[in-house]
This record gives structure tokens, sequence and C-alpha cells, in this order.
């Protein structure tokens, strides 16, 4: 029992000093020894041995403090060690990203999806693999792969929605095909997780992502940890239901993510301008020219802050951060949704992730 807890403990310490490594352009020993509050002898023992795995490469010489003593040897992650591939795959597109191990982007893709079917999309990824490692110089290449699911994922995809998987087990078939480990995750958790590694400091035990794409979705950090709930389901806060107000003068119960998702917002625009194809550019443009489509997106903005204060009522998050690319791209609805949550009573520190399409393509977790 007491070795296993001495497991336990030097793993989480290797994931703590990897998490240095990572979130530093250049560190040495002893400032991770102090960053973490962990004994010198602790992070050397950890050091020596990723080292001699080839995570580590030196950098330079540091300059000694104040009170003089041994000149730091500055070091970081290895580049050079290989990289990650993560797909985002959305309505009607392919998102890639390829990193080198210390985050560095090799590439980042987004092409449209011209047959939604997961035999094609299945052929797309492979592809975007394919090509990179044909030109590849890295010491050990593709390390893993990710894919950011909308939907309700546990080990495996329980339910998505959006996206037909035909009995096709993503995990098991790329993970033969490429020989390596394959990450499926929620994109919401895949955001929150982003946000506890990377976007905010070690202190903040509590915190929630609320993500808004096709559908809406909170990625929960609690006590430090992603908390999934059972079998995936915690967070599906977009399938939660709201009374909807018919033309006839009756009411009717519906998802919360078919009146106010990215999805909804941009069908709604385009049923009352009668148009069939709608970029975010033009969307912008017609939020600040026209009446109607602002009144549309103002009032999916209340709709969004109503739904989200009972996540965070229910919750009880020390963060909150929004993820959406129609918020990047008209943050006005953004601060919408804050002022409105300040009003409701929300004391806790609100803020929206910058380059939010990237978010949940940044490593395997």
């Amino acid at each position: 029992m007491i070795n296993d807890h001495r497991n336990l403990s030097r793993i989480q310490n290797k994931k703590l000093v990897l998490q240095q490594l990572f979130n530093n352009a250049e560190t040495s020993r002893a400032e991770i020894a102090r960053q973490l509050n962990l004994n010198k002898s602790t992070v050397s023992s950890i050091y020596d041995e990723l080292n001699e795995d080839g995570f580590i490469e030196g950098v330079r010489q540091g300059e000694s403090t104040s009170s003089g003593g041994r000149k730091p040897h500055l070091v970081r992650l290895n580049r050079n060690y290989g990289y990650v591939a993560s797909f985002n795959i959305g309505t009607s597109y392919m998102a890639s990203m390829f990193n080198y191990l210390n985050g560095e982007i090799i590439q980042y893709n987004r092409k449209p999806i011209e047959k939604f079917d997961i035999l094609n999309i299945m052929q797309m990824i492979k592809e975007e693999i394919k090509k990179l490692q044909q030109v590849d110089s890295t010491q050990h290449g593709l390390l893993a792969i990710t894919f950011s699911i909308h939907g309700i994922v546990f080990n495996k995809i329980i339910d998505s929605p959006f996206l037909a998987l035909q009995g096709i087990d993503l995990e098991e078939y790329f993970s033969k095909e490429f020989n390596v480990p394959v990450v499926l995750e929620n994109e919401a958790n895949l955001s929150a997780v982003f946000e506890q590694d990377f976007g905010t400091n070690q202190e903040t035990r509590d915190l929630i992502t609320i993500s808004i794409h096709r559908g809406i979705g909170v990625g929960i950090i609690a006590g430090h940890n992603l908390y999934r709930g059972y079998r995936g389901m915690a967070g599906e806060i977009g399938r939660s239901l709201m009374t909807n107000d018919l033309d006839s003068g009756s009411r009717q119960l519906v998802k919360v993510e078919s009146l106010c998702s990215e999805d909804a917002i941009i069908r709604q625009v385009m049923n009352a301008k009668n148009l069939t194809k709608l970029t975010s550019e033009d969307l912008v443009k017609l939020y600040r020219e026209d009446d109607q489509v602002k009144q549309i997106l103002n009032h999916a903005a209340q709709l969004i802050a109503e739904v989200s204060y009972n996540a965070i009522v229910s919750y009880g998050p020390e963060k909150i951060y929004f993820n959406s690319t129609l918020f990047e791209d008209l943050p006005v609805m953004y601060e919408m949704v804050r002022d409105r949550l300040v009003e409701l009573g929300i004391f806790s520190p609100i803020q929206m992730i910058k380059g939010s399409r990237m978010t949940v393509l940044t490593r395997p977790i």
C-alpha cells in the first residue's frame, strides 16, 4: 500500500514537472522546485529521468542570484522529441492541428467537409496525418492523436447527435492504424483542461468553461480534476429544457441549444433574412446594420446568460470561462452575457477565452 502511494505521488510529481517545462520557454531545476514547492532532490530525480528519456534540452547558462552562488543551467522541453495530432469535427468543417511536444504549432488547417459521412471524415484525417509524416523530421514522430467530440464521451463516444459513427470505434481504428495512443474527449472538457493546465494559476481548484458552438456544454474542473459525471454526462447543459413561446401563443419545452447555440443563432438569422449561406463575417456585418438580426442575437445572449447562471450556481466555480467563436467575432455578445450574469449576482471572475478555435486542439490529455 505504501509503495502504491509512493508510485502515485511520483507519477503526479512527474506530470507537474512536465507541466512546468511545457509552460515555460526556459527554466531550471531550482525554479521548478520553487514553483511546485517540492524538495530539490525529488525534482532532480525526476529531471534526470526525463533528461535520460530525451524530453529535455539545454538552452543556456542563467545568471546567478544577487547573493551569488552557482549559475543555473536553463533547460526547456525538447520540441524535436515528437509531435501530436488533434482533430475537431464541426458541422461542415474539420479543423486539425499538429504540435511539437512543447506545444509549438507545426500547422493548423481548417477544411470544409464536402460529404458529412464518418468514412469520408476518417479518410480526410488519415490523409492529414500521412501528409505530415512524409515531411516529419522529429526523433520519434507521431506520439498521440486527440479527437474533440461534440457529444457524450466516456472512454468511447456514448452519444454524438451530430455525427453518425455507424458502429465505428475511432479510438480502436486510429490506434491500430498509427500505433499511437488515441484520446477521445468531449469538446467542452478539453477546453476546461486547457484552462486548468495553461490558462490559470495552479491555486485555482474549481473552474468551468462554457462552450457555445454547435451545442452548449460545460467543462468542469473540480479540485484540480476533470469531472465527467456518470458515463461522461456531466455538463450537458445544452440538453436542459427551456420554455419557448410560439407564435400561436402556446408554449413548448425545447432543448436550450435549439434556441441559443451558435448553430441555432445562425439558423435563425438565415431564416429571417432568407439566406442559404452565412459566414461569420456576414453575421458581424448584419448585426451592425440590421435591427432584426441585432434583436435575434441580443435575445440569444439573454438566453445564454440564463442557462449559464444555472450552470454556475449548480457547480460553484471559482472562475468562469466562455469558449465561443461567436463571442470572439462579436465581443458585444460576450459583454451582454457577462453584464447580465453580474446583474444576476454572479461574483466569480468571468473571462472569454481567446483563440477558442484552437483550445480544444492543444494536445492529448
